[in-house]
């Protein structure tokens, strides 16, 4: 009976142990203000604190790293962590990626000098512009989309946003094609009072990807019904309106 007694306490503890790693996520991110940052040495932003409020009403316990993009990529293709966070859809990524749900919306669209009165109302009032973009992004992407349509348009690649925006503040190119979040936020960052959002171009979702042929489905599945249920409560709403972000159901 001892026998018996202490080989189902092994099965059990066995079994805990199991759900307990398929319960554990560890998530890769950058630098990617206003969303996600560093503060006080920990991660931050809306878009951590969103998903770490779903990871805690799944129950499942959540780590988050803040990395250079490019090794933030390669760890997760690499396996090395179960999924990336805060992204933008691209083919390339669904490749390799499992989407979630979408976690906030907000949109790319166009900055230019507040010197610049011209109401902008449609694309074709960029396409003799030089036109500033942080790249190879997908938001440099879906502008060389535009570009291909207006050949008169140049698109000027710089390293990151903050680049594009003091070549804006500058007048070293016409507009500046980014994230409007992102703008606003780097905008404050340099205290750049000279800019003004022109237009607004698209709208766009961001989700968390999850690493294909490593991330439990079942794990996955668990956060996603958890972020839905959190978007119909209103729990999710008021981490983004802490921000003054969109939601994106």
């Amino acid at each position: 009976m001892k026998i018996l007694t202490a080989a189902l306490t092994a099965l059990c503890m066995g079994a805990a142990t199991l759900a307990s790693a398929e319960d554990k996520l560890i998530f890769n991110t950058q630098d990617f203000r206003p969303f996600t940052y560093l503060e006080k040495g920990e991660v931050a932003g809306p878009g951590t604190e969103l998903v770490k409020l779903i990871c805690k009403s799944s129950e499942i316990q959540c780590e988050f790293n803040l990395l250079d993009w490019t090794i933030a990529q390669q760890q997760a293709k690499e396996k090395q962590v179960d999924g990336l966070y805060v992204i933008g859809w691209n083919e390339q990524r669904s490749e390799w990626l499992h989407y979630s749900l979408p976690i906030l919306k907000t949109s790319y669209g166009f900055f230019v000098s507040e010197s610049d009165t011209r109401q902008y109302s449609t694309l074709y009032n960029f396409s003799e512009h030089q036109v500033g973009v942080f790249g190879p992004s997908n938001t440099s992407k879906t502008l060389e989309t535009i570009g291909t349509a207006m050949p008169t348009m140049k698109i000027v690649l710089a390293k990151d946003d903050l680049v594009s925006f003091r070549m804006l503040s500058d007048k070293k190119v016409d507009s500046v094609y980014s994230n409007r979040d992102v703008g606003f936020e780097i905008l404050r960052q340099l205290g750049l009072k000279n800019i003004r959002f022109a237009w607004n171009h698209k709208s766009i979702n961001y989700y968390v990807g999850f690493v294909k042929g490593h991330t439990s489905r079942k794990v996955i599945n668990k956060f996603n019904k958890t972020l839905r249920q959190l978007y119909k409560d209103g729990e999710a709403q008021k981490v983004l309106d802490k921000y003054q972000l969109e939601s994106s159901m």
